[in-house]
């Protein structure tokens, strides 16, 4: 294989969109374990915690949309 042979172009491009779907699982996780308590009682400290699990989903998105592309950007323009 070599340097910017299309199969070395699409190994990146898979890398790169596993890195971003691991990054987007984790803030899922994170995310969904702060909205869980807001599901079973309703109060002041859970809605809180549920605002908080949402920020935390909305930015670990944007986050790992901002990376993937800046990555498939730098990599593959050069190629």
């Amino acid at each position: 294989m070599e340097i910017g042979s299309p199969e070395h172009k699409q190994l990146l491009t898979k890398s790169i969109v596993k890195i971003a779907v691991k990054t987007i699982s984790i803030g899922l996780v994170i995310g969904l374990f702060l909205m869980f308590p807001s599901l079973v009682r309703e109060n002041a400290f859970s809605n809180g915690l549920a605002i908080a699990g949402q920020v935390i989903i909305i930015i670990t998105l944007i986050y790992a949309f901002s990376i993937a592309f800046s990555k498939y950007w730098k990599t593959l323009r050069n190629l």
